[in-house]
């Protein structure tokens, strides 16, 4: 067992004697000098790092205080070295140009602002290289960048890019050898911003720092939303207090595992003990087991003397009741005459069952007979309109005759004859119109009425079938739904984790639903052929040409083939809708094959 811990007590002799030594130690040995000259390691703690004045009282008090891996002697030590700080006047060092690195406010995760990115005026807007494509150039320079993010205004490409190296300090060597490579070459923060300085096409970087973070603009926006403002100095003391937790939760574990390691070995002594209890009584269970066994051997052979004569009475039994079988045959025949019956009645079931099929069908027929029988209402309904507007035209010409021949002298008997035979023929052209309009107006209605049932069948179709099974030609289709299998293989691909490649094809493949369903983005382009205008996909769009560049044919197939079922089906909702469709001719399918295909289940329901 582990002794119990000393707990320090500045009223405690022998933890002032410690202190009393340690401090003449350090005036001994001159620590004041030696800590004015440069940053110097603590004296007690023999793997720590370099501080100065205010860092090592820090430390000091912390291990005084707050730490439970240190000795009685240790916590007494710091003490000293804090009376000597204290009393001495120890003064921090003067700054030096890597203190002011430490002091200057860098955004955090380490980035570098990019400018002047080759931009090209294309279709409406400014266009450039993808940020993967600038971040694979970059890797193979040396520099490790981990994302390159180029930034994008409602003109387009805005010319400008930020680069994201991480927040370690390989990030921050990475970062800064990065930015120093544009400065050597005059193509810096400052040369970009003096407008003194003629600019050529080649690329300005610098580090991101807060003059960068609170300035306006796309840069300043960026920064803010994915950094944080730091210094050097800052973001070391906090690896410092991080690696100070872990220190004391490894030390205090490392005292867990020692009591537990007791505790075990308290048990595997317990454990030693019961082995050999039971090894004695496994030595008295095989004795009591043999002496069962002889037992249950001899009771076994005694039952199958008993199942020997069981079975001969069994025998016995079974030959009677073959004969009583042979005498319930004649009983049977009864029985199988009434079966014979039952048949043909359930034959003549059959036969009724035929014809409402037959029945069905001829509903079926009836309905296409009563769609065709509209159609041709509708064309004699235009027939009608036509002869509607020929009436029309007439009536208007006898409206002016009669107009002219009131003008006219009525003492010419025939034109008064003729006034009169033109007056007679436009009341019947009108009574003749009037008649047309009534007719034409219960065709309309009853065309709407003949096209809303169909509508509604339509919709009762659809609502009764099922999403494609099999082979099935007819069925519910979702159209503008997004195929994920290719999504699914291109992730194997890339990943050779079956759970991990399912996972990673799933977030895509829900990624790419959130574009479709997105009304703002619209990758068409209007296409003008023998005066035809069609749109069709700009291959040249952005997230296009990144799917296809990052996942091949199959999965760009996918996505170009959900969008111009949605663009067709439903531009405005961008959300897929059920349709009937014919699979094997890839279209549309008829009411009419929808109701065969009900029919045809129907029927393998029934039987």
């Amino acid at each position: 067992m582990s002794q119990k811990r000393k707990e320090p007590n500045t009223l405690d002799p022998e933890f002032a004697e410690h202190k009393h030594k340690y401090y003449n130690e350090l005036r001994d040995t001159r620590f004041k000098d030696k800590f004015s000259n440069k940053l110097v390691k603590c004296p007690i703690c023999p793997d720590s790092r370099d501080y100065d004045y205010k860092d090592l009282t820090r430390h000091a008090n912390r291990i005084v205080k707050e730490s439970k891996s240190a000795t009685f002697k240790e916590k007494a030590q710091h003490t000293g070295l804090i009376e000597y700080l204290e009393l001495k006047g120890v003064e921090s060092p003067k700054i030096t140009p890597k203190q002011k690195v430490k002091d200057e406010t860098f955004v955090w995760p380490w980035m570098a602002v990019v400018a002047n990115v080759p931009v090209e005026f294309k279709d409406g807007r400014y266009v450039g290289d993808s940020g993967k494509k600038q971040k694979d150039e970059w890797i193979k320079e040396g520099y490790n960048p981990v994302k390159v993010h180029p930034l994008w205004n409602w003109r387009g490409h805005s010319g400008l890019a930020i680069v994201e190296f991480g927040k370690n300090w390989d990030a921050f060597s990475h970062v800064m050898k990065f930015v120093k490579a544009f400065e050597v070459n005059k193509h810096g923060r400052k040369d970009w911003f003096d407008k003194g300085t003629r600019k050529d096409d080649k690329l300005f970087a610098w580090v991101a720092t807060d003059e960068d973070y609170n300035s306006d603009g796309l840069v300043s926006k960026h920064l803010r939303k994915h950094g944080d403002l730091k210094t050097v100095s800052d973001i070391q003391k906090e690896d410092e207090v991080k690696s100070s937790k872990l220190i004391m939760g490894l030390q205090t574990m490392i005292e867990e595992k020692s009591k537990m390691s007791e505790e075990i070995e308290t048990e595997i002594s317990k454990t030693d003990q019961h082995m050999a209890a039971v090894m004695i009584q496994k030595e008295a269970m095989t004795e009591n087991f043999n002496r069962d066994m002889k037992m249950m051997q001899e009771k076994a052979y005694d039952q199958l003397k008993r199942i020997t004569y069981e079975h001969e009475q069994t025998k016995v039994w079974l030959e009677a009741r073959e004969k009583e079988l042979r005498d319930r045959e004649a009983i049977n025949e009864t029985e199988k005459r009434k079966r014979d019956y039952a048949k043909r009645m359930n034959e003549l079931a059959i036969l009724e069952q035929k014809k409402a099929d037959q029945r069905m069908l001829d509903l079926a027929e009836e309905h296409k007979k009563a769609k065709e029988k509209a159609h041709q209402k509708i064309i004699e309904l235009q027939k009608k309109l036509d002869e509607k507007q020929r009436l029309e035209l007439q009536i208007e010409q006898m409206k002016g005759a009669l107009e002219v021949m009131k003008h006219m002298s009525y003492e010419d008997i025939g034109a008064k004859k003729k006034m009169e035979s033109i007056q007679e023929n436009l009341k019947e052209k009108e009574e003749e119109l009037e008649s047309l309009e009534e007719l034409n107006q219960a065709l309309i209605i009853k065309e709407r009425s003949s096209n809303d049932e169909l509508v509604e069948a339509r919709k009762e179709l659809i609502a009764g079938l099922t999403e494609k099974i099999g082979r099935a030609q007819i069925a519910v289709k979702r159209i503008g739904d997004l195929d994920e299998k290719p999504f699914f293989a291109a992730a194997k691909t890339n990943c050779s984790n079956k759970h991990k490649a399912a996972m990673n094809g799933m977030k895509l493949a829900s990624l790419w639903e959130d574009h479709l369903r997105d009304p703002s983005w619209h990758p068409f382009k209007v296409l003008t052929v023998g005066g035809i205008s069609k749109e069709i996909i700009d291959e040249e769009d952005e997230k296009i040409a990144t799917l296809k560049s990052e996942f091949g044919g199959d999965v760009l197939n996918a996505v170009v083939t959900a969008l111009n079922e949605l663009n067709e089906y439903n531009p405005s909702g961008r959300y897929p809708v059920a349709e009937l469709w014919n699979y094997k001719e890839r279209r549309r399918a008829t009411l009419k094959e929808g109701v065969e295909v009900l029919l045809r289940k129907w029927k393998s329901l029934k039987r």
